[in-house]
């Protein structure tokens, strides 16, 4: 026999080895469908969990009722919600046929994160910040699940990493909505996923509807596809421990994907190879696209095209010592399908991950700083020797002592005199390979700007294309990596000043920083952020700095050319009033508004459904009925930089749309929200006691504002009072009356009232309010 034959021999045997194994595995671990996120009236949605899981039995196998943490210290009838929770869903529970899961919804500025199965649960009323949600989650020692990351609700301060939490969140969710379209894996919740590969977290993807209307599960297809032994409760929890998920917006399809025979999500050590063993199946559903997505590259196989179900082994060189690999599908229809990662690590505990090359694009000449992580991943001391390797050649060598999961965040050396041309980082650590990158050097041209970006930058959509035009134009933008200071070869630094939400301590300016940046010699330019507090800051700490006004200062101080893509449409004078959702006020009666906006060149129009708008206003005055459409427009209405007025009103007879309205408002993430109340003044009124003056403004009939979070306060009253007035025990305790407050929202403000204080009856006694603080 010749060689070669032997050599295919050999191959065909194992290929088949794997194969059986592979089958055997699928035949073991049962596919079942579901839902990790939804809610009930608990929180901001509607119904019981016990209608949730009676309703969504008809849909899928498992379902999570994770209400949102701020609400659940209301307790029902003198229990916790927490425990009713849990006992619906053991209730529901039917081995075999159904789970029942509970938890609860962490919401903050930098993201909100699901926790599963616990009594316990901690608020951001109190525990606000990442850091404490991190250590109370190492305490608890409970599962949790990154929620919908992205612009909108966060992405959890770039996935800052925790080593120790890494055991405890497994989770991400990269699909996300209850409308009735399937399409809910976004491109910016897949980029976040890999981001967080990439920071270290060991999570798995899921998709789920996170109901907020009584829709459980079948909103509609997509799911969170979990590969279990059996339908109980603990197997289906040992999944989700074991990250043994698969994000789809089919509900139907089966994915398997092996490593080295061992099943998706499972950590692989030391390996030098690893054969991926892939099994689909989806009648009538055939793939489109099919990629195995790893750390360093993208792999396209177009063998499986066109095929509805189909077996495929691959085996892959394992470059270093992390590596993670997943498989991508897109089928014919457009549902997309992402399966959990497995990852090829290293057994020596010390990981450097979170690898950046600054500037991105460096070019011949320049001077190039790497950042990583180094962290400690296991619960003993570790020590050893750190050498780092450019091209084969040694370029830094040093000893490190790391304590149980402790990190080093934004460890920096500097690299001179890089050849043209592609090159590899490596590095190593007690003589182990454990991580690579490689970058391009390019021939020099164009002029280099520092981007800031470690101070809670607010970075708009403009200013963003507007760099993306800069590089087009062959000049090179780089990014701070760990402080704001000491960058060589750099011509200008454009600083975007901070943003109103997000974490004091990081916006500030060191003295370090500081001291760099105003003796600079190149120009140092200031945009204005939403915190107007941070900008005069920014302002009076950088003496030499150029404040600029618009975007479209730099385009013409670069000397740059907007691209078609770069171009935003300045919003027209437009005020769009709501008509269409029983808002409380209809245009006979706001006459008077009408007259004074026209008096100032804007243009009303009264619309009936809220469809891509362009304008500078949008009023809604106690709406309801707001599809999810029609929410996600409103949200990109503010996106586009758009003012939202937004007005409720008491509870007296149930007059308030409360329920609707903060749907609404939680959709954009609004650190206020409308009380279920009355608010009423037995001092300050005009003529009976919910006829309320404050501020010399007057509401008739008002709900109160109950602030979450970081917002300006416009109006409030220390005479005031809030009641029940409907008498369903629904309205939260306000130490404070607020009866108007604003908030920013990406480009765009939202200002929210207790009551609509510009109809006809009280244009006139208001305006003064109305002319400064609303319609400008």
């Amino acid at each position: 026999m010749s060689f070669k034959r032997f050599s295919f021999t050999i191959f065909l045997a194992f290929f088949i080895l794997t194969l059986l194994v592979t089958v055997g595995f699928a035949e073991e671990l049962k596919i079942f469908y579901g839902n990790l996120h939804s809610h009930t009236s608990f929180s901001d949605g509607r119904g019981t969990p016990e209608e949730a899981y009676d309703y969504a039995k008809k849909y899928g196998d498992f379902l999570a009722v994770t209400d949102h943490c701020y609400f659940l210290k209301i307790p029902v009838d003198g229990q916790k919600k927490t425990v009713i929770t849990q006992q619906a869903a053991r209730n529901a529970t039917e081995p075999g046929k159904f789970v029942g899961l509970q938890g609860f919804e962490w919401t903050a500025g930098s993201g909100h994160i699901n926790v599963f199965e616990t009594i316990d649960f901690i608020s951001r009323d109190e525990k606000g910040d990442l850091k404490d949600f991190y250590e109370w989650i190492v305490k608890s020692k409970k599962l949790a699940q990154f929620n919908h990351p992205g612009m909108t609700f966060g992405n959890f301060q770039n996935f800052w990493f925790v080593p120790e939490a890494d055991k405890y969140v497994n989770l991400v969710e990269i699909g996300n909505g209850n409308s009735t379209s399937n399409d809910t894996i976004s491109e910016e919740m897949y980029s976040n996923f890999i981001l967080a590969l990439n920071r270290g977290w060991h999570v798995s993807p899921t998709a789920n509807q996170d109901n907020h209307k009584q829709n459980w599960i079948g909103a509609n297809d997509s799911r969170t596809g979990v590969l279990a032994k059996s339908l109980t409760y603990d197997d289906i929890m040992d999944a989700l421990w074991n990250r043994r998920t698969f994000a789809s917006e089919d509900k139907n399809v089966k994915l398997y994907v092996f490593g080295n025979n061992r099943i998706m999500g499972s950590i692989l050590y030391d390996s030098t190879q690893i054969t991926l063993a892939v099994k689909y199946e989806d009648k009538n559903d055939p793939v489109e696209q099919f990629s195995i997505v790893t750390q360093s590259k993208v792999f396209e196989f177009k063998e499986v095209v066109g095929k509805d179900s189909f077996e495929i082994t691959k085996t892959f060189d394992v470059s270093d010592g992390y590596e993670w690999y997943f498989v991508y599908i897109r089928q014919k229809d457009g549902n997309e399908i992402v399966s959990a990662p497995i990852w090829v690590e290293s057994s020596e505990p010390v990981k450097a991950n979170y690898v950046r090359i600054g500037p991105e694009k460096p070019r011949y000449g320049q001077q190039v700083i790497v950042n990583f992580d180094l962290y400690n991943q296991s619960e003993s001391d570790a020590s050893g020797e750190l050498n780092i390797y450019l091209n084969g050649n040694l370029i830094s060598s040093e000893k490190v002592n790391l304590k149980p999961y402790e990190i080093i965040y934004d460890k920096s050396i500097s690299l001179n005199n890089i050849p043209i041309g592609n090159n590899k980082i490596e590095f190593y650590f007690n003589n182990k390979n454990i991580q690579s990158s490689y970058f391009e050097v390019l021939e020099d041209s164009g002029v280099t700007v520092l981007i800031d970006r470690l101070h809670e930058n607010d970075i708009s959509e403009n200013f963003k294309k507007f760099l993306k035009d800069l590089e087009n134009e062959g000049n090179q933008v780089t990014y701070s990596e760990t402080v704001l200071a000491g960058y060589e070869n750099v011509n200008a630094v454009l600083i975007s000043t901070p943003k109103l939400d997000g974490l004091s301590f990081f916006k500030d300016l060191t003295p370090e920083e500081v001291e760099w940046l105003n003796e600079f010699k190149g120009d140092v330019y200031l945009i204005r952020g939403s915190d107007d507090e941070y900008f005069e800051m920014y302002k009076s700490l950088l003496k030499n700095a150029i404040v600029i006004e618009s975007i479209d200062e730099l385009y013409k101080i670069f000397n740059i050319n907007k691209s078609s893509e770069a171009e935003k449409k300045s919003l027209s004078k437009t005020v769009f009033i709501d008509q269409g959702h029983s808002n409380d006020y209809y245009k006979d009666k706001l006459t008077l508004l009408e007259k004074y906006l026209r008096s100032i060149d804007y243009k009303v129009e009264y619309i009936n459904k809220i469809e891509k708008l362009d304008g500078s206003y949008l009023v809604i005055m106690n709406g309801k009925g707001y599809t999810d459409e029609e929410i996600k427009n409103i949200a990109d209405f503010l996106k586009m930089g758009g003012t939202l007025i937004i007005t409720s009103k008491s509870d007296y007879q149930n007059g308030g749309n409360t329920e609707d309205l903060n749907t609404l408002l939680d959709y954009i993430n609004s650190p206020v929200r409308f009380n279920d109340d009355q608010v009423i003044d037995e001092i300050n009124n005009y003529g009976a006691n919910f006829k309320v003056i404050a501020n010399n403004i007057r509401f008739y009939s008002a709900c109160s504002l109950i602030l979450y979070g970081k917002a300006d306060i416009l109006i409030s009253s220390d005479t005031a009072k809030s009641i029940d007035s409907d008498g369903k025990n629904d309205a939260e305790t306000v130490d404070k009356v607020i009866l108007a407050a604003s908030f920013n929202f990406v480009n765009g403000k939202v200002i929210l009232l207790g009551k609509a204080i510009f109809s006809d009856y009280d244009f006139t006694l208001n305006v003064d309010f109305i002319k400064s603080c609303l319609f400008k």
